[in-house]
Protein backbone atom coordinates (compact mmCIF):
# COMPACT_ATOMS: atom_id res chain seq x y z
CA UNK A 1 0.00 0.00 0.00
CA UNK A 2 1.44 3.33 -1.05
CA UNK A 3 0.57 7.02 -0.87
CA UNK A 4 1.74 9.53 -3.49
CA UNK A 5 1.69 13.31 -3.52
CA UNK A 6 1.79 14.98 -6.94
CA UNK A 7 2.90 18.62 -6.83
CA UNK A 8 2.99 21.07 -9.70
CA UNK A 9 1.79 24.50 -10.82
CA UNK A 10 -1.32 25.09 -12.90
CA UNK A 11 -0.93 23.58 -16.35
CA UNK A 12 1.69 21.02 -15.32
CA UNK A 13 -0.68 18.10 -15.93
CA UNK A 14 -1.84 17.02 -12.47
CA UNK A 15 -5.50 16.61 -13.40
CA UNK A 16 -4.61 15.14 -16.80
CA UNK A 17 -2.42 12.56 -15.11
CA UNK A 18 -5.08 11.78 -12.50
CA UNK A 19 -7.77 11.21 -15.12
CA UNK A 20 -5.38 9.11 -17.23
CA UNK A 21 -4.72 6.86 -14.23
CA UNK A 22 -8.45 6.58 -13.52
CA UNK A 23 -9.21 5.63 -17.16
CA UNK A 24 -6.41 3.06 -17.16
CA UNK A 25 -7.70 1.48 -13.95
CA UNK A 26 -11.25 1.29 -15.37
CA UNK A 27 -10.10 -0.18 -18.69
CA UNK A 28 -7.83 -2.76 -17.05
CA UNK A 29 -10.51 -3.96 -14.63
CA UNK A 30 -14.10 -2.76 -15.28
CA UNK A 31 -15.27 -4.74 -12.23
CA UNK A 32 -13.72 -4.83 -8.78
CA UNK A 33 -13.39 -2.87 -5.54
CA UNK A 34 -14.44 0.79 -5.68
CA UNK A 35 -12.30 3.56 -7.11
CA UNK A 36 -12.74 7.00 -5.52
CA UNK A 37 -11.98 10.39 -7.08
CA UNK A 38 -12.32 13.09 -4.42
CA UNK A 39 -12.85 16.66 -5.60
CA UNK A 40 -14.59 19.90 -4.57
CA UNK A 41 -18.37 19.65 -4.86
CA UNK A 42 -18.53 22.18 -7.69
CA UNK A 43 -15.95 20.25 -9.78
CA UNK A 44 -17.38 16.71 -9.68
CA UNK A 45 -19.64 17.08 -12.74
CA UNK A 46 -16.86 18.70 -14.80
CA UNK A 47 -14.45 15.88 -13.93
CA UNK A 48 -17.03 13.30 -14.95
CA UNK A 49 -17.43 14.99 -18.33
CA UNK A 50 -13.64 15.15 -18.82
CA UNK A 51 -13.33 11.49 -17.92
CA UNK A 52 -15.97 10.38 -20.40
CA UNK A 53 -14.57 12.60 -23.18
CA UNK A 54 -12.36 9.63 -24.05
CA UNK A 55 -14.59 7.59 -26.39
CA UNK A 56 -12.69 4.43 -25.48
CA UNK A 57 -14.40 4.66 -22.07
CA UNK A 58 -18.14 4.47 -22.67
CA UNK A 59 -19.08 4.19 -18.99
CA UNK A 60 -18.11 2.77 -15.63
CA UNK A 61 -19.48 1.24 -12.44
CA UNK A 62 -16.43 1.02 -10.18
CA UNK A 63 -15.63 4.74 -10.00
CA UNK A 64 -17.33 7.25 -7.72
CA UNK A 65 -16.51 10.97 -8.04
CA UNK A 66 -17.29 12.39 -4.62
CA UNK A 67 -17.13 15.53 -2.55
CA UNK A 68 -16.17 15.22 1.12
CA UNK A 69 -19.84 15.16 2.17
CA UNK A 70 -20.57 12.36 -0.31
CA UNK A 71 -17.46 10.52 0.90
CA UNK A 72 -18.89 10.60 4.43
CA UNK A 73 -22.14 9.10 3.07
CA UNK A 74 -20.06 6.43 1.29
CA UNK A 75 -18.35 5.55 4.60
CA UNK A 76 -21.67 5.09 6.41
CA UNK A 77 -23.03 3.02 3.52
CA UNK A 78 -20.00 0.71 3.36
CA UNK A 79 -19.91 0.28 7.14
CA UNK A 80 -23.66 -0.42 7.05
CA UNK A 81 -24.20 2.27 9.66
CA UNK A 82 -27.33 4.43 9.62
CA UNK A 83 -26.65 8.06 8.74
CA UNK A 84 -27.21 10.10 11.92
CA UNK A 85 -30.22 12.38 12.12
CA UNK A 86 -28.87 15.75 11.01
CA UNK A 87 -30.24 19.21 11.68
CA UNK A 88 -30.33 21.34 8.54
CA UNK A 89 -28.99 24.86 8.12
CA UNK A 90 -32.51 26.32 8.38
CA UNK A 91 -33.20 24.25 11.49
CA UNK A 92 -30.01 25.47 13.13
CA UNK A 93 -31.01 29.11 12.57
CA UNK A 94 -34.42 28.46 14.18
CA UNK A 95 -32.82 26.76 17.19
CA UNK A 96 -30.26 29.55 17.61
CA UNK A 97 -33.01 32.16 17.49
CA UNK A 98 -34.75 30.38 20.38
CA UNK A 99 -31.51 29.97 22.33
CA UNK A 100 -30.65 33.65 21.92
CA UNK A 101 -34.00 34.58 23.43
CA UNK A 102 -33.65 32.04 26.24
CA UNK A 103 -30.09 33.04 27.19
CA UNK A 104 -30.29 36.77 26.41
CA UNK A 105 -29.77 37.91 30.03
CA UNK A 106 -26.61 35.79 30.34
CA UNK A 107 -24.97 37.35 27.29
CA UNK A 108 -22.37 40.06 27.80
CA UNK A 109 -21.85 41.60 24.38
CA UNK A 110 -24.57 40.03 22.21
CA UNK A 111 -27.43 41.00 24.56
CA UNK A 112 -28.53 43.97 22.48
CA UNK A 113 -27.95 42.16 19.18
CA UNK A 114 -29.83 39.00 20.10
CA UNK A 115 -33.18 40.36 18.93
CA UNK A 116 -31.95 41.92 15.69
CA UNK A 117 -33.29 40.39 12.45
CA UNK A 118 -30.66 38.25 10.77
CA UNK A 119 -28.41 37.91 13.83
CA UNK A 120 -29.26 34.23 14.30
CA UNK A 121 -28.33 33.56 10.67
CA UNK A 122 -24.98 35.33 11.05
CA UNK A 123 -24.34 33.37 14.25
CA UNK A 124 -25.16 30.16 12.38
CA UNK A 125 -22.53 30.95 9.73
CA UNK A 126 -19.94 31.64 12.44
CA UNK A 127 -20.75 28.39 14.22
CA UNK A 128 -20.35 26.52 10.94
CA UNK A 129 -16.79 27.81 10.64
CA UNK A 130 -16.05 26.95 14.27
CA UNK A 131 -17.27 23.39 13.73
CA UNK A 132 -15.37 22.93 10.47
CA UNK A 133 -12.18 23.93 12.29
CA UNK A 134 -13.08 21.77 15.31
CA UNK A 135 -13.18 24.67 17.77
CA UNK A 136 -15.29 23.73 20.79
CA UNK A 137 -17.03 25.78 23.46
CA UNK A 138 -14.29 24.79 25.92
CA UNK A 139 -11.62 26.09 23.52
CA UNK A 140 -13.42 29.46 23.22
CA UNK A 141 -13.78 29.72 26.98
CA UNK A 142 -10.10 28.96 27.47
CA UNK A 143 -9.09 31.56 24.88
CA UNK A 144 -11.30 34.11 26.62
CA UNK A 145 -9.48 33.46 29.89
CA UNK A 146 -6.15 34.13 28.20
CA UNK A 147 -7.22 37.55 26.88
CA UNK A 148 -6.03 40.28 29.25
CA UNK A 149 -6.24 43.59 27.41
CA UNK A 150 -9.28 43.35 25.17
CA UNK A 151 -12.42 43.17 27.31
CA UNK A 152 -14.77 43.13 24.32
CA UNK A 153 -13.00 40.15 22.79
CA UNK A 154 -13.16 38.29 26.10
CA UNK A 155 -16.89 39.03 26.36
CA UNK A 156 -17.49 37.92 22.76
CA UNK A 157 -15.66 34.64 23.32
CA UNK A 158 -17.71 34.10 26.49
CA UNK A 159 -20.98 34.61 24.60
CA UNK A 160 -19.95 32.34 21.71
CA UNK A 161 -18.88 29.62 24.15
CA UNK A 162 -22.17 29.89 26.03
CA UNK A 163 -24.28 29.71 22.87
CA UNK A 164 -22.26 26.89 21.30
CA UNK A 165 -22.53 24.87 24.51
CA UNK A 166 -26.28 25.53 24.73
CA UNK A 167 -26.70 24.53 21.09
CA UNK A 168 -24.97 21.16 21.50
CA UNK A 169 -26.91 20.51 24.71
CA UNK A 170 -30.11 21.08 22.71
CA UNK A 171 -28.93 18.65 19.99
CA UNK A 172 -28.12 16.00 22.59
CA UNK A 173 -31.48 16.48 24.27
CA UNK A 174 -33.29 15.95 20.95
CA UNK A 175 -31.02 13.11 19.73
CA UNK A 176 -29.79 15.09 16.71
CA UNK A 177 -26.45 15.93 15.14
CA UNK A 178 -25.50 19.15 13.41
CA UNK A 179 -25.10 18.84 9.64
CA UNK A 180 -21.61 20.35 9.85
CA UNK A 181 -20.49 17.45 12.06
CA UNK A 182 -21.06 14.83 9.33
CA UNK A 183 -17.34 14.53 8.47
CA UNK A 184 -16.40 14.18 12.15
CA UNK A 185 -18.99 11.43 12.57
CA UNK A 186 -17.66 9.54 9.53
CA UNK A 187 -14.09 9.87 10.81
CA UNK A 188 -15.15 8.53 14.20
CA UNK A 189 -16.94 5.59 12.57
CA UNK A 190 -13.79 4.70 10.61
CA UNK A 191 -11.63 4.86 13.74
CA UNK A 192 -14.04 2.66 15.70
CA UNK A 193 -14.18 0.14 12.85
CA UNK A 194 -10.37 0.04 12.65
CA UNK A 195 -10.22 -0.90 16.34
CA UNK A 196 -12.91 -3.55 16.22
CA UNK A 197 -11.72 -5.28 13.02
CA UNK A 198 -7.94 -5.04 12.91
CA UNK A 199 -7.51 -8.14 10.75
CA UNK A 200 -9.87 -7.21 7.92
CA UNK A 201 -10.87 -3.84 6.56
CA UNK A 202 -14.60 -3.29 6.39
CA UNK A 203 -14.11 -0.86 3.49
CA UNK A 204 -12.09 -2.14 0.55
CA UNK A 205 -11.09 0.62 -1.90
CA UNK A 206 -8.69 -0.15 -4.72
CA UNK A 207 -7.48 3.42 -5.28
CA UNK A 208 -8.17 6.96 -4.14
CA UNK A 209 -7.33 10.15 -6.02
CA UNK A 210 -7.69 13.67 -4.59
CA UNK A 211 -7.48 16.72 -6.83
CA UNK A 212 -8.63 20.35 -6.97
CA UNK A 213 -8.27 21.41 -3.33
CA UNK A 214 -6.32 24.56 -2.40
CA UNK A 215 -7.35 24.48 1.25
CA UNK A 216 -8.80 21.79 3.49
CA UNK A 217 -10.36 22.12 6.92
CA UNK A 218 -9.19 20.04 9.91
CA UNK A 219 -12.39 18.00 9.50
CA UNK A 220 -11.47 17.09 5.92
CA UNK A 221 -7.85 16.28 6.77
CA UNK A 222 -9.00 14.05 9.63
CA UNK A 223 -11.36 12.17 7.31
CA UNK A 224 -8.62 11.69 4.69
CA UNK A 225 -6.20 10.38 7.33
CA UNK A 226 -8.82 7.89 8.55
CA UNK A 227 -9.91 6.83 5.06
CA UNK A 228 -6.51 6.34 3.35
CA UNK A 229 -5.76 3.12 5.30
CA UNK A 230 -8.83 1.63 3.59
CA UNK A 231 -7.24 2.20 0.15
CA UNK A 232 -4.63 0.06 -1.59
CA UNK A 233 -3.28 3.19 -3.30
CA UNK A 234 -3.82 6.89 -2.63
CA UNK A 235 -2.76 9.83 -4.81
CA UNK A 236 -3.15 13.43 -3.64
CA UNK A 237 -2.48 16.25 -6.13
CA UNK A 238 -1.80 19.85 -5.06
CA UNK A 239 -1.21 22.98 -7.12
CA UNK A 240 2.17 23.91 -5.64
CA UNK A 241 4.96 25.63 -7.56
CA UNK A 242 7.69 24.70 -5.09
CA UNK A 243 9.46 21.57 -3.97
CA UNK A 244 8.68 20.44 -0.40
CA UNK A 245 12.11 21.56 0.81
CA UNK A 246 11.78 25.17 -0.34
CA UNK A 247 10.75 27.83 2.14
CA UNK A 248 8.11 30.32 1.03
CA UNK A 249 6.77 33.49 2.60
CA UNK A 250 3.45 33.45 4.44
CA UNK A 251 2.44 36.28 2.09
CA UNK A 252 2.97 34.10 -0.99
CA UNK A 253 -0.05 32.99 -3.01
CA UNK A 254 1.23 29.45 -2.49
CA UNK A 255 1.24 29.61 1.32
CA UNK A 256 -2.31 28.30 1.84
CA UNK A 257 -1.80 25.34 -0.51
CA UNK A 258 1.63 24.69 1.03
CA UNK A 259 0.11 24.60 4.54
CA UNK A 260 -2.60 22.18 3.41
CA UNK A 261 -0.05 19.93 1.72
CA UNK A 262 2.23 19.91 4.77
CA UNK A 263 -0.63 19.03 7.11
CA UNK A 264 -1.75 16.17 4.86
CA UNK A 265 1.83 14.96 4.45
CA UNK A 266 2.45 14.90 8.20
CA UNK A 267 -0.76 12.99 8.89
CA UNK A 268 -0.22 10.39 6.17
CA UNK A 269 3.47 9.89 6.96
CA UNK A 270 2.38 8.94 10.47
CA UNK A 271 0.34 6.01 9.18
CA UNK A 272 2.11 2.66 9.80
CA UNK A 273 3.25 0.45 6.90
CA UNK A 274 2.42 3.15 4.36
CA UNK A 275 5.37 4.59 2.39
CA UNK A 276 4.89 8.10 1.02
CA UNK A 277 6.27 9.26 -2.33
CA UNK A 278 6.42 12.90 -3.48
CA UNK A 279 6.42 13.65 -7.22
CA UNK A 280 7.10 17.22 -8.39
CA UNK A 281 5.94 18.01 -11.93
CA UNK A 282 7.86 20.68 -13.88
CA UNK A 283 6.21 23.88 -15.04
CA UNK A 284 4.82 23.61 -18.57
CA UNK A 285 7.09 25.32 -21.11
Amino acid sequence: MQTRFILGPAGSGKTFRTLAEVRAALKNAPQGPPLILLAPKQATFQLERQLLADHALSGYTRLQILSFERLADFVFSELKCPVPKLLSEEGRVMVLRALLSRNRERLKIFRSSARLPGFAQQLSLLMRELQRHQITAATLLKLGGEVDQNGELRAKLHDLSLLLDAYFDWLKEHNLQDGNCLLDLATHALKVEAQTQPAQRAIQVSALWLDGFAEMTPQEIDLIAAFVPCCDEATLAFCLDHTPEQKISSLSIWSIVRKTFQECLARLQALPHRPVEIISLPRET
